[in-house]
This record gives C-alpha cells, sequence and structure tokens, in this order.
C-alpha cells in the first residue's frame, strides 16, 4: 500500500527577510529534495510527519518538522564570518572570500532589481565603495559610465572596467560610453535585463587580470545570470516594471525681466500702444514683466507676464515598462530557464523613445557522470528612436535658454511649420521654431541585433583533477538612419544618411584545475590554461545627394550619385597562457600566486616583428587571524589581505601600423633642381619600438565582523603605478605627419576605500541593516616623456582637462580663465594675483582679460581646477517588519570642479537668477551717465585691477595711468564709469570674448538617490491565487538634491561626456525623478 503524501510549502529568507534561491531542501534520512526558485519559494511532495532539512552556503543547517496545513516559513542565520563568504571570481568558479588577498563586493540580483527593475547597471549607484556611477543625460538608451578606484590612463576612455557576463566578454568597443556624438544611442549594457541578473560582481584586485587579462586591468564587472532550479514540475516566474520620469525642475531661472535689451525696449506705435520688440527677443534684459498690455510676438494681445515653466514646458513625462516571464525547471541531470523580457520607454522629451526584445535560455546537463554542460544563448533587439540632443550645439540648451522668459513655448511647439510654403515658420525671431521643426520632423533611429551564447564544459578526469572548455561569442550588428526633412521653403535642401557596424568578439578558452588535500593541515588549488579573444569589427557610411522624390529616404532616391564610405575592418587578437596556485593552511591563511602571458596582435608590425609578448605575474596572501588566535567573544571574523600585481597591456588595432610614406610628384626648386618629397598616409606616424604599457597595483586590507555579525568594516588601502603607457607626441611639420607614438609617463593612483555595515536593531520581527560607503582617490602624474609638461584628456571652448606633469590627472587650464596681475617692475605689488581688467574709454565698460591675452602674465593657461572630487560617500539602509521591505539610498560626491554652459549661455541671455543683481538701484545698481548721454542705474564696480599700459582721459578731462589701479579707486576718484550689468554679463560669459572661468565651480552635492518599499503577500492570499510567492514593490529614483553647490542650482550630473575627461555641463537636460512600481511573482 502506498504511503500517504502531503504537499508542503513555503520560502526561505536569510535573517534579514531576504528571499534566499538555490536553498537545498531535503528529507531527512532520504534522497528526496528540491532547491527554493529565484524568490525562496519550495514545493514538495512528503510522508506526514518528515523532518525538512534545510541548507546554504554560509548559513547554519536548520531542521524544520514539515507542516502541510499553512506555508513554512523558513528562516536561516548566517554562519559567523561566513556573511557573503562565496563570490564569484571567474571562469565561472566560486572561491570562499576568506581565501581570497583582494576586494570583491558581490550584490544580488535581487538588490539590483529592488533600486532600479529598468537600469540594472545605473542600479549600482550608491552600492559599492570605490566604484563611481555617471548615467548619461540622453535618454532610456543614454551610456552609463564605470569607474573603479579612479583614473589612471592618459587615454580618457581608456579606464574603463572590463564587463563579463556568463563568461562572455564584452568588446570595448561596445562597452565605451558615446564619445562624440551629441546623441547618445548607448552602448551594449542597455540589452541587459536585470530580471535574469543573478548577481553582479566588482573585482578590483590586480589579481583579476591572471584570469581575465590585461583588459582587466582597469578592474572587472562580472554578472552571472539565472539558470533554473530544482523543483516538481516547471516553475515560472513573471515580472511587471513601470516606471514613470517626471522633469520637475531646471536651473534657477530668473521670472522678472521679459525678451528685450533695455528696461524700455518696447515697440509704441501712435496711439501708445506697447508691442514686444522682436529685435532683441533672443535675450532676457527687457523690461519688467508687470502684467502690463501688450501686443506678443505671435500678434496676440496678452498681459506681459513670466511664464515661470516655459522651459519645463518643452519636455514631457516619460514612462518606460518592462514585462518579463521565466519558465524553469530541473531534472536529476540539469536545469533549464527559458525567459522573455519586453521593454518600452519613452524619454521625456518629445519623439524620443526605446524599444526593446530580450530572450534567453540557459540550461545545464551532467552527461555521464562526468561531464558538466553550462550553455546559454540569447538574443536582443533594441530600437532606439531620437535621443535627446544634449551636446554643446545640442537643440536642447537652446530650447530651454533660447527663448524669453514669456516665451510662449507650448504655441511655437505647435506652430513651428510654415503652413503657407512649407519648411520652418521663421517668424519666431528666437529662431526655436528650428529646434522643434528639428525634433518633430527628423528622425534618428538606430536597430540594434546582439546575439551572445556561450557553452561552457567541465569534466572530471580523476579525483581532484577537473578540466574546463569555454567557447563564447558575442556579436551586435548596428543600422542606425538619420533622415532631416528639409526646413528650407518647399521643404528644400533634405538630408539622409545610414550607416552599418558590425563587431564580433569570440572567446576560446581551455584549462585545467586541479584540488588536492595535501594533508590535513594543507589544501592546494593549481591551474593552467590557455585563451584565445579575437574581436573584428567593420562599418559603413552613406549619404544622399538631396531628393528625386519628396520624403523619400533611400539611397536610390538621391539627387546624384550616393556618397558611400566602407571603413577598412578593425580586427585584433590577443593569445593567452595563465596560471594560478592556492596553498591553504587550516582554513584560515592562504597564499595566491598568478601568473600569465599575452601576445597581443596590436603590437605587431606589417612585417611580423613588434613587442607584443608580455608577461604579468601577481600574488596575494589572506589571513582569517581569528581562527588562528583566540579572540574575545564579540570578535566574530578577522582577515587581514595583501596583494601585488603587474599587469601589461596593448593599444587598439592600428595605432601600431597607421600607414607608410609615398612619393609625391616632383617638383622644380628655385635654381630648377627636381626635387623629390614625400608625404605619410596617416598624421600620425608608427613607432617600431613600442612597447607594452606597464601598471604596478598593491593593495593592503583589513575586513572584520562583531557581535554576531551586527556590526562589520572593510578597510582597504591601493596604490597602482600606471607607466610606459602608449601615447601621441607632436611630431615636427617637415616630418609630414603631426604626431608620433611614443612609450611614456607614469601616472600614480591611490586611496581608501572604506565600506561600514551594521544592524542596529534585530527582533523577532523588526531588523534595520545599514551601510556606509568611503572613497578617496588621488591622482598624480609622476613623469611625462620628452619633457612634456601635460598631455591633453580633453577639450573644451577655451580650457582643456590635461594630466600635468607633477600635478594631478585630470587638472583644468584655461586660455579663457581670468587674468591675474603680475607685477614687472615693483611699482604695482599690491595688485599682484588679483583680475585683470582692460578698458578703452573712461565712460564705457570695463572688462575682464583672459589669461591667453595677458602676456605679462606668469601663465596663458593657468590652473583653474581638478576634476577629481574629494571623496564619494553613500549611506545605504534596509529596514525589514515582517513582510515589508523599506530601503533608501543617499549619495554624495564631495569636491571636483565642472564647468557650466548652462550658467555661461544663461548669463549672456540674462535667462538665470544669477544675473539679477545690479540692474536696478533695487538690487545694487549704481546711477550713472553713459558715453551715450543715457541715464542709467544698472552699474557695477568689477572686482579688479586695470593691466599695464592702462592710460585714457578720465570723467575729469585729465589723462591717468591706470596701470595696477582697481577699478573701485578709479571709480572713487571721479575717473571713470561702472559698468553696466548688461556689459558685465554679456561680456563676461560671451561665446567670443568670454571668461570660462566665470563658469567654473566646485561641485559638491549630496542627493537623496533611491527610495523603496516592497511587500511581500501572505501566505494565505498567494496560496488562494495557486502562487509560490507574490511581491510588490514601489520605488522612487533620483529623488532630490538634499545639497548642492553649484551656482543657481545647475544639475551637477548632467555631465555632456561620460569619458574621464568629463567636467562640461551643458545638456540642459531638466531635474528628472523617477516612481514607479514592481510585480514578481511565481507559480
Amino acid at each position: 500500500m502506498a504511503t500517504p503524501q502531503e504537499k508542503v510549502t513555503g520560502v526561505v529568507r536569510d535573517e534579514k527577510g531576504n528571499a534566499l534561491p538555490g536553498v537545498s531542501v531535503r528529507v531527512k534520512g532520504s534522497t528526496t529534495g528540491t532547491s527554493t526558485a529565484a524568490d525562496g519559494s519550495f514545493s514538495l511532495d512528503v510522508t506526514p510527519g518528515a523532518i525538512l532539512v534545510f541548507s546554504f552556503v554560509g548559513m547554519e543547517a536548520k531542521e524544520v518538522a514539515a507542516n502541510g496545513n499553512g506555508q513554512m516559513k523558513i528562516q536561516l542565520q548566517s554562519k559567523a564570518g561566513a556573511l557573503s563568504e562565496i563570490v564569484v571570481t571567474g571562469f565561472g568558479e566560486s572561491r570562499k572570500t576568506r581565501s581570497l588577498g583582494y576586494a570583491v563586493t558581490q550584490v544580488s540580483g535581487e538588490d539590483i532589481k529592488r533600486a532600479n527593475p529598468i537600469n540594472p547597471i545605473a542600479a549600482l549607484q550608491g552600492m559599492v565603495a570605490g566604484l563611481q556611477v555617471q548615467s548619461g543625460v540622453g535618454g532610456p538608451q543614454a551610456s552609463t559610465r564605470f569607474l573603479i578606484r579612479g583614473s589612471s590612463s592618459l587615454d580618457p576612455y581608456g579606464n574603463q572596467p572590463l564587463i563579463v557576463l556568463d563568461d562572455i566578454v564584452m568588446d570595448q568597443n561596445v562597452v565605451t560610453p558615446n564619445k562624440a556624438s551629441d546623441q547618445d544611442f548607448g552602448n551594449i549594457l542597455k540589452d541587459i535585463n536585470p530580471d535574469d541578473i543573478e548577481s553582479i560582481s566588482i573585482l578590483k584586485g590586480g589579481a583579476v587580470t591572471a584570469l581575465y587579462g590585461s583588459r582587466a586591468s582597469n578592474g572587472v564587472i562580472l554578472i552571472k545570470t539565472k539558470k533554473g532550479y530544482s523543483q516538481k514540475g516547471l516553475g515560472v516566474s513573471f515580472s511587471a516594471d513601470v516606471l514613470y520620469a517626471t522633469p520637475y525642475k531646471t536651473v534657477d531661472l530668473q521670472n522678472k525681466y521679459g525678451g528685450g535689451f533695455g528696461l524700455n525696449d518696447f515697440l509704441k506705435d501712435a496711439d501708445g500702444n506697447l508691442s514686444i520688440n522682436p529685435a532683441n527677443y533672443f535675450y532676457n534684459f527687457g523690461p519688467e514683466m508687470t502684467g502690463q498690455p501688450v501686443t506678443d510676438i505671435t500678434g496676440k494681445k496678452i498681459l506681459n507676464n513670466p511664464r515661470p515653466h516655459n522651459a519645463l514646458d518643452a519636455f514631457r513625462t516619460g514612462v518606460t515598462r518592462n514585462y518579463n516571464v521565466g519558465v524553469s525547471g530541473a531534472t536529476e541531470r540539469g536545469t533549464y530557464r527559458l525567459a522573455y523580457s519586453n521593454l518600452y520607454s519613452e524619454g521625456v522629451t518629445p519623439n524620443n523613445d526605446l524599444k526593446r526584445n530580450n530572450l534567453t535560455f540557459r540550461a545545464t546537463q551532467r552527461l555521464a557522470g562526468v561531464l558538466l554542460v553550462d550553455a546559454n544563448a540569447t538574443y536582443v533587439q533594441s530600437n532606439g528612436r531620437n535621443p535627446a540632443n544634449v551636446g554643446s550645439n545640442g537643440t536642447l540648451r537652446n530650447f530651454v535658454y533660447g527663448g524669453s522668459r514669456n516665451y510662449d513655448t507650448k504655441y511655437w511647439m505647435s506652430h513651428y511649420i510654415d503652413e503657407e510654403n512649407g519648411g520652418v515658420n521663421a517668424n519666431d525671431p528666437t529662431g526655436l521654431t528650428y529646434v522643434f521643426y528639428s525634433l518633430f520632423q527628423n528622425s534618428n533611429t538606430q536597430v540594434e541585433n546582439n546575439f551572445r551564447g556561450s557553452v561552457d564544459l567541465k569534466a572530471t578526469l580523476l579525483k581532484g583533477l577537473d578540466w574546463q572548455g569555454n567557447v563564447s561569442v558575442n556579436y551586435i550588428g548596428i543600422n542606425g538612419e538619420n533622415k532631416r526633412r528639409g526646413q528650407d521653403v518647399g521643404f528644400g535642401s533634405p538630408a539622409y544618411e545610414t550607416t552599418t557596424s558590425n563587431t564580433r568578439v569570440e572567446r576560446y578558452r581551455s584549462n585545467l584545475n586541479y584540488n588536492t588535500t595535501v594533508n590535513r593541515d594543507f589544501t592546494m588549488l593549481l591551474q593552467a590554461g590557455g585563451e584565445i579573444v579575437k574581436s573584428t569589427s567593420k562599418s559603413m557610411y552613406a549619404s544622399m545627394n538631396g531628393y528625386v522624390l519628396p520624403d523619400i529616404y533611400r539611397l536610390s532616391n538621391s539627387n546624384g550619385k550616393a556618397n558611400v564610405t566602407e571603413y577598412a575592418p578593425n580586427q585584433q587578437q590577443t593569445t593567452s597562457a595563465f596560471g594560478q596556485g592556492s596553498l591553504t593552511y587550516r582554513d584560515y591563511l592562504t597564499l595566491n600566486l598568478y601568473a600569465r602571458n599575452d601576445w597581443n596582435s596590436t603590437l605587431v608590425y606589417n612585417d611580423g616583428h613588434g613587442n607584443y609578448s608580455y608577461f604579468y605575474p601577481g600574488v596575494d596572501v589572506a589571513w582569517v587571524f581569528t581562527d588562528a588566535f583566540k579572540m574575545p567573544k564579540a570578535f566574530d571574523y578577522g582577515k587581514l589581505r595583501l596583494s601585488y600585481a603587474s599587469v601589461g597591456g596593448g593599444t587598439n588595432t592600428y595605432t601600431a601600423n597607421t600607414g607608410a610614406y609615398s612619393a609625391n610628384s616632383p617638383y622644380n626648386s628655385a635654381n630648377g633642381a627636381s626635387v623629390v618629397n614625400y608625404k605619410f598616409s596617416s598624421n600620425t606616424l608608427p613607432n617600431q619600438s613600442l612597447s607594452p604599457t606597464r601598471s604596478t597595483k598593491l593593495e593592503a586590507g583589513l575586513e572584520a565582523k562583531f557581535f554576531k555579525n551586527r556590526l562589520g568594516a572593510d578597510i582597504t588601502y591601493y596604490s597602482q603605478d600606471s607607466k610606459s603607457q602608449i601615447i601621441s607626441f607632436s611630431a615636427p611639420i617637415e616630418s609630414g605627419v603631426s604626431a608620433t607614438l611614443i612609450n611614456g609617463g607614469k601616472v600614480r593612483n591611490q586611496g581608501w576605500e572604506i565600506r561600514l555595515n551594521a544592524t542596529p536593531v534585530q527582533t523577532k520581527n523588526f531588523t534595520w541593516d545599514t551601510y556606509f560607503n568611503y572613497t578617496r582617490n588621488r591622482n598624480k602624474v609622476l613623469t611625462l616623456p620628452y619633457n612634456l609638461d601635460y598631455v591633453s584628456l580633453g577639450y573644451g571652448d577655451g580650457y582643456q582637462v590635461i594630466a600635468k606633469k607633477g600635478g594631478d590627472y585630470g587638472t583644468v587650464i584655461a586660455g579663457y580663465g581670468y587674468a591675474y596681475y603680475k607685477d614687472s617692475d615693483g611699482s604695482h605689488a599690491a595688485s599682484n594675483g588679483k583680475r585683470v581688467l582692460n578698458m578703452t574709454n573712461s565712460k564705457g565698460s570695463s572688462v575682464y582679460v583672459r589669461a591667453q591675452n595677458y602676456t605679462q602674465g606668469a601663465s596663458q593657461q593657468p590652473v583653474v581646477g581638478h576634476i577629481t572630487p574629494d571623496f564619494l560617500g553613500n549611506w545605504r539602509n534596509n529596514f525589514n517588519y515582517k513582510n515589508w521591505q523599506l530601503g533608501f539610498v543617499m549619495d554624495s560626491k564631495i569636491g571636483g570642479t565642472i564647468y557650466s554652459t548652462t550658467h555661461d549661455l544663461g548669463s549672456w541671455l540674462g535667462s538665470i537668477e544669477s544675473t539679477l543683481p545690479y540692474r536696478t538701484k533695487a538690487t545694487g545698481g549704481l546711477a550713472f551717465t553713459n558715453a551715450a548721454g543715457t541715464a542709467l542705474e544698472n552699474g557695477v564696480i568689477l572686482d579688479g585691477v586695470y593691466k599695464q599700459g592702462t592710460v585714457l582721459v578720465g570723467l575729469d578731462g585729465a589723462s591717468h595711468d591706470l596701470s595696477g589701479v582697481s577699478m573701485k579707486e578709479a571709480y572713487d576718484k571721479g575717473w571713470v564709469n561702472p559698468t553696466a550689468a548688461t556689459s558685465l554679463y554679456q561680456n563676461t560669459h560671451s561665446w567670443a570674448n568670454g571668461i570660462r572661468e566665470a563658469s567654473m565651480f566646485t561641485s559638491s552635492w549630496i542627493s537623496l538617490q533611491q527610495v523603496s518599499l516592497t511587500y511581500d503577500m501572505p501566505s494565505k492570499l498567494v496560496n488562494r491565487l495557486k502562487l509560490n510567492g507574490l511581491r510588490v514593490t514601489v520605488m522612487g529614483n533620483n529623488l532630490m538634491y538634499l545639497y548642492n553647490s553649484a551656482k543657481d542650482h545647475i544639475n551637477p550630473e548632467n555631465l555632456n561626456s561620460t569619458g574621464s575627461d568629463a567636467m562640461t555641463e551643458g545638456s540642459a537636460m531638466p531635474y528628472i525623478r523617477s516612481f514607479g512600481f514592481s510585480i514578481n511573482g511565481s507559480f
């Protein structure tokens, strides 16, 4: 007679209420069992009275009597010193953190999903010490930049960490953030579905280069996806995520003065009726807006009042919807998971959206008892349309600041077309109808097809000896189209261009692993293997010359031959041999040795020679001293770690082989002789003696846990010297090139990372966990080759971000900075260091002098700032009460210089709030009569002294030498007029003659980054719905800045670049906060 069975269901959580997937649930004394699903749920048929044993790595095993009358709630406790005991380190392997001599941080997929269910990469912001995350501002598909432990490469885009997804290497060409374009379609990371992520590990130490090679010299972000779990029958998981992005604030705009240039800048007809003057409507130095009746530029009679929200009227509420369904299961020998995701996202700018479809399959299977196969494949198609144009010439910047403060945005957004003649409506004196026309009539799209897959094989050969092999491929094809409808009359002068690119990265790896117990005190791990990584990319560009037929965007419709350019394929290969050994004494003292040799094709010349082989070793030690000595009872766990690694590296494809000399046609010299001359096919001359780049890394750390893991600390000091970097050096013009390649430079990158965690409150139903991260990094440029004073990392208009010899990486210099007085003969020593002024007429305006125009100065490109922050800090909190979980993250950056084109343009136009002072007596202006004889009351005394040689006839009729004299002194003596406030703002911030330093600020901020509230539905409801679990989360992201040092509350994170030279704010995007909800369930 069959033994009666009953079904038991339940959910397993840790002591903090987090669901635990993959927990072994076994009937004691039998082979019957299962594993918990992704949400911690399980279901099992057992005999009445059975005892269930729950076990999980790093947790205390627990035995509980089965209960078929309701859902079981199981809570496992961490072993002392075992929190986050197992982490993924690479090659599909997991190791105990106690055996690692370098820093590793692992974030669970559940924490990622709770923080940001749409963008898993941006969700890392504020979670990891030493990791800086900067999200792009171009819309839902914008690039995200990572920086681990600061910048050390003299290539501003050479500091990106390596991204590895399930052993699939993401090629840097498709991971590197957007560089040049004002429209950012993002990189391949936007194709990762957060519901597929099981964990993300951030590997920071130099030892990881033995696993992943020189590409990992800036660290590794290792993403591990989910696989199926053992359970009876099919398991189905589903989720729906909806997020609303709400523009809620712009920079502080003034709402007192309208369009025009002068307090009386109205047009007046014969009857005295006022009209707004269209001639100067672009500026905001016009009449005060007091509700007076006027005729608007639209021809309508209106009351002249400000429109405080006209900048926000250009934007909309964005919405992102992401729907997921996954099917998983297992047999006795394997697991499988199939998942589909559909995402649709509308950005906050008109006509900007992203569509994405993900299909993922992963399966594991054990064959013949000795071979384990782990295969996964993912196909993603994404379609991005019209990302926000956010660059220095971007339409959005003109959108927000190019109109007056009484500009009717909504009207002109619906009247931007000349309905009678076609093309742009030219009646808008601000010209913003061209912006609206571009937004609504032009189309810039990009379709991406990404296939990535890998097969991992692991075979047991002998006891303790196994072989592991992996083959992976990552292919991404991109097709872009830019359709620009003609803006001229009759929709004339259209344009069409298309781009195609394909990138394929292949990786082949084979290695042997040997694990053995030497004796009762020692265990040993040995690994040796080889790897080949190949990448190939090619691209094509084509454009048409006008239309044959209107509004048909095809190359065949070109009015003349289409322009087609096919670029040379970009190919490179790195072949590697690697090995590592680990010797552990009594599970508390581990010595790890690493070695790797790369053969890099980027350092091979056309004739086959080159310094393309480089070897780099590493060593680390991990000592769990609390297991070696008897410690106080409160001291649960303590570990010291120390690591050292040497890393080599190559360069970009074709950098070493840039071209060749060829003969030009001879020319005749003055004496009639024929002179042979040559040209070079590239602007950069190759160097046949290039060596690999080199860096050495040193790291020391302490990990400690107290009071049963309720208090913990992880403190790390690191130092890295990067030298022999491959950089471009200016060459003599007679060489026929502008630059040559050289090795040189030494950059030292060092700092501290501190991670603190505590559980201040822990009761049966309530816990409070708090985490604090602190990061301090300093970059010093120790040497540069050929007596170079600096290497440029990036340019702006009149300023540069540089690596300065003897100074900081990320130093900012500015020829368009203020000139500072330098006394040459001792007659005006008291004026040294003060800003320099110029004046040509005592009745005119004094202006600040640019540094590059002041030859007496100590430097015509003075240092004006540094982009490296003083420190980064973030604070994360989780509160768990029964079925409720509340969390929030605060993030901060203190220090670092930014340049704001928003401030520059807004000051020049008079649109921002900081241009209100001095416009009238009421705001500090001085009364005076200008050169035209007009009485004004907007005078201001500039803080500076006149440059050498400033001699002019004063207001008193006498000649005065104003060299080194302050403007205040000259004004007080009645020699000069004050400067009109409008002239101050216009001259200081004009594009032609302005002072960029006037719009540079130290950027410090503290933000409420994220808040989430999660509720796990009670078991009675879940059972009634025939589900295993149901979870609802509401969240908000980028909620507010609690402190912002930038002038006029400029958004300090709206940076145009995502390279290491990022310091320019100017996207004109508003502040955007998002609110949403997520529903997750399984059955």
